[in-house]
């Protein structure tokens, strides 16, 4: 079963990316939990195992950076895909942790669903190796 931890301390934000996550997974027809998490402390409390990891970079008791250096930390393999407000966040996290991917937000479902799809072998080149390579998905309204 694919175990998702989801952070984000705007619970509108967090809600629609539990409601977006859960609409992709339910169409794939894959097994999973998704857990919702308001506070970067109560994920890292939180002794279960995580395969995704959905974080915001920006919030205000721990940043999502540091929560993702934690979370891999105790779980090498996880996939983490940042959802940023802020692009100046990439650069930090790049150079910090092995980030999966990013999403700007407000959160577009179709590339959400790419990322997803991608963690989950169902691209195009599943052969090809995603750990480590970063895929930065922003487009900046001017």
């Amino acid at each position: 079963m694919l175990e998702v931890a989801i952070c984000d301390d705007d619970k509108e934000d967090l809600d629609k990316a539990a409601l977006m996550l859960d609409k992709i997974l339910s169409e794939y027809q894959v097994q999973y939990q998704i857990r919702s998490f308001l506070s970067a402390n109560e994920l890292l409390n939180n002794n279960d195992k995580i395969d995704i990891g959905i974080l915001d970079i920006s919030m205000e008791e721990l940043g999502g950076i540091t929560l993702g250096r934690k979370l891999k930390e105790k779980n090498h393999d996880i996939k983490i895909i940042y959802i940023t407000s802020y692009e100046e966040y990439m650069a930090q996290a790049i150079n910090k942790v092995h980030a999966f991917s990013f999403l700007c937000k407000p959160i577009n479902e179709e590339e959400m669903k790419t990322q997803i799809m991608e963690i989950l072998g169902k691209e195009k080149c599943p052969e090809i190796e995603k750990e480590f390579e970063i895929l930065v998905y922003c487009i900046i309204e001017i």
